[in-house]
């Protein structure tokens, strides 16, 4: 019986894939990436990296993409002041876990899909709620823009938050002691209670926009 081989392919394999770089940029982090790093810990050149990503920004904008995927946002049902808390809780989580990723998406010249996805429930349940649709763009925007400050100026190590509230006891223009009080009690690192005070604060608003 004849025996049948297989044709050798001939040339080299590829030395990576985007998959792989991906997985590098993750590991990294979003602080420290850039595309020596990712090249670094991948072992290629540079002209490999751009085979796969035209560019750093191309690269930030599917690792945004791929950790928002991690987000497990609250289904688009009840109550709208509970969808929006829960969404806001999500994306701050995801936040603390990633530190740079405010900032990351703040950066890119286009949202992110799964933002936008966000956005889109918490504005449908609104308009079912009966806001009008100027209330339910900026309501739900401004919900989202909450969540995002504390972290836009973050660090590795937290929300820089901590340096905000020591600042508020020298500043140049005097604060009013019960102001400067209730900001020590609620200006916390990473900013939970910040956060949802602010979120609690503009439902709050929202809801008497919507009685009246």
């Amino acid at each position: 019986m004849t025996e049948v081989k297989t044709a050798r392919r001939t040339g080299r394999p590829p030395l990576t894939d985007r998959t792989a770089l991906l997985g590098a940029a993750r590991e990294i982090g979003f602080p420290g990436l850039t595309v020596g790093a990712v090249t670094a810990k991948v072992g290629v050149k540079y002209s490999t990296f751009y085979r796969h990503f035209p560019s750093l920004e191309a690269l930030l904008a599917a690792l945004v993409e791929d950790v928002l995927e991690e987000a497990k946002f609250p289904e688009p049902t009840g109550p709208w002041q509970d969808h929006v808390r829960g969404t806001c809780s999500v994306i701050f989580e995801l936040f603390s876990r990633h530190p740079g990723l405010a900032a990351a998406i703040v950066r890119l010249p286009e949202l992110p899909r799964r933002g936008i996805e966000a956005y889109q429930q918490m504005t449908d349940l609104m308009l079912e709620a009966g806001f009008s649709p100027a209330d339910a763009a900026i309501g739900a925007n401004a919900a989202l823009e909450t969540v995002v400050m504390p972290w836009v100026t973050a660090t590795d190590r937290g929300a820089g938050l901590v340096r905000r509230r020591q600042q508020t006891t020298d500043t140049p223009v005097a604060l009013d002691e019960r102001i400067r009080d209730a900001i020590g009690e609620t200006l916390d690192d990473p900013p939970v209670k910040w956060t949802t005070s602010k979120i609690d604060l503009l439902i709050a608003g929202l809801e008497l926009r919507l009685a009246g």
